[in-house]
């Protein structure tokens, strides 16, 4: 395992559906809801990542797409959001999420050991507060009748040759003191991961990397 590392797939560009997942070991009772909140309060979205700016019409930056039943378009990010839930979507607490589906039988609820799929990216504006304010934390809404569900978090790992095809799943650790997903410039390295504002106009992040 080598993090910092970049997430195969990862970003608007890809058609990839073996990007993020997210195992439950129990049974839901409803779908999953993939949510983004400013803090671990899960109370607020003021951070900027979700008012977002003038130059992107005011709009939240963060956006996700569930693919554990099919493979994205090519540019399937939008930029408006979807009030509620749907496959793709800008998040923004519980105004805007994206609905995730079991790799079971899809569009359904995760059985026991069963999965979940999605990708993210960030859509920066040029006129983007330095630095921008784009903190913010992801979780994953259910409801479940017998255990509580434990979720596991793997991302596929550039690093260690993970490819669509034959992917390769290291774990990210939640929580405060865990890994991050963060948006960066094409080209990173492990000792370099960054995101420059674009000159003019708005600018989806070139890679997704998981760093400490």
């Amino acid at each position: 395992m080598a993090i910092p590392s970049k997430i195969t797939g990862g970003g608007n560009t890809s058609v990839a559906q073996k990007v993020i997942r997210v195992t439950f070991s129990e049974a839901t009772s409803d779908r999953p809801k993939l949510e983004a909140w400013d803090d671990y309060a899960f109370a607020a979205t003021t951070h900027e990542i979700f008012t977002g700016t003038a130059g992107n019409s005011n709009q939240p930056m963060l956006c996700a797409v569930g693919t554990t039943d099919a493979a994205p378009t090519s540019d399937w990010a939008i930029s408006t959001p979807v009030g509620g839930g749907a496959t793709i979507n800008l998040l923004k607490g519980s105004t805007d999420y994206v609905f995730l589906s079991a790799a079971s039988i899809p569009a359904t609820t995760p059985g026991t050991d069963d999965y979940v799929t999605f990708n993210v990216n960030w859509e920066i504006p040029s006129d983007a507060s330095i630095p921008s304010d784009l903190a913010a934390v992801l979780v994953i809404r259910f409801s479940y009748g017998g255990s509580a569900p434990i979720l596991t978090w793997d991302f596929n790992d550039s690093s260690e040759g993970g490819t669509e095809g034959t992917p390769y799943w290291t774990t990210i650790t939640p929580g405060i003191a865990g890994h991050k997903i963060k948006p960066a410039d094409v080209g990173s390295t492990p000792s370099t991961v960054v995101l420059h504002r674009p000159v003019s106009g708005t600018q989806d992040a070139g890679e997704i990397w998981v760093v400490v």
